[in-house]
Order: structure tokens, then sequence, then C-alpha cells
């Protein structure tokens, strides 16, 4: 098998490098088309925390609750 591809590319080397010539023609066309994102996105991962408590009210929810857990998350872990 392998012998017969060797040796029917070595007769046919006009069509295998014509062929070879097509097929980096169409990568370089298919690349200049691809959507590349060459920076990444540098802005922060955004989360929603959402806190249900019955019997207290929002202000109190958010002075509890949230704004300590806000002010934990934007210094980062202790140590």
């Amino acid at each position: 098998m392998m012998r017969w591809i060797i040796g029917s590319s070595l007769k046919l080397r006009l069509v295998v490098a014509t062929v070879a010539a097509l097929l980096m023609v169409f990568g370089f066309t298919q690349l200049r088309n691809m959507p590349v994102d060459v920076l990444p996105e540098f802005s922060r991962p955004h989360v929603e925390i959402q806190v249900e408590l019955l019997g207290l009210s929002a202000q109190e929810v958010e002075a509890l609750i949230t704004t300590p857990w806000k002010r934990t998350c934007s210094t980062g872990p202790p140590g």
C-alpha cells in the first residue's frame, strides 16, 4: 500500500504539488476569516448572590450580610 502511494505520488508529482498548493491557499483564506481573539478578556468576573431572610428588611439584609460579604470578597482571602 505504501509503495503504491509513494509510487503514484512520484509519478503524479505535479498533481500532488497542485493539491498541496490549493490546500495551503484554502488554509490561509480560512485563517484570515477565522474570528480570533488575540487578547483575552481582562474584566473581573461578576457574581450575583441572592439572599432571602424572612423577618428582615432589605436595608437590614444589606447592612448585615451583603456589605460584609462584598468587603470580604473584594479584599480576598486572609493570609
